[in-house]
């Protein structure tokens, strides 16, 4: 039975806490190991082998193309199949393809007055924020320019 990413990274970060940092000298080489730290850490939230992650994305997308579905026919879309893949490079591609279509839409809502569907943009891009925050690494900066472990 392989290991699943998660543990994988898990156990690379503490090896580098518990048997690296310990034995490097000099704050600026510590700094460049918590530099690493952040960098799995940031790849365990981020990659999997699952399509959790690009599912929430598309289902802010799909919120979107419901709240807009009232805008004029020539207003761009966000277009959706309504049979989702299962793979995750196709979800990327669905995700990609979505976001394409939001920029095209911001710039015709640019030039037209649409309230609702400048709100609409304003909820989907709030959520897309949320989304990125929630599934990024605490930010080891202290860590990195000190080259120590700070307290939670």
């Amino acid at each position: 039975m392989n290991n699943s990413l998660d543990r994988l990274i898990e156990g690379m970060v503490e090896t580098l806490r518990r048997e690296i940092l310990p034995n490097l000298e000099g704050e600026f080489v510590r700094g460049q190991a918590y530099g690493v730290i952040y960098m799995l850490k940031s790849l365990q939230l981020r990659a999997s082998w699952s399509p959790v992650f690009l599912l929430e994305q598309i289902a802010r997308l799909q919120e979107l193309a419901a709240a807009t579905a009232e805008l004029p026919a020539e207003a761009p879309r966000v277009k959706l199949p309504e049979v989702l893949p299962h793979d995750a490079r196709e979800l990327e591609a669905l995700r990609d393809a979505g976001d394409a279509a939001v920029s095209a839409l911001i710039g015709w809502l640019t030039a037209h007055e649409y309230p609702a569907g400048d709100a609409a943009v304003e909820t989907y891009i709030h959520q897309q924020l949320k989304h990125e925050l929630k599934t990024s690494a605490k930010p080891m900066f202290a860590e990195i320019s000190l080259g120590k472990e700070q307290e939670a």
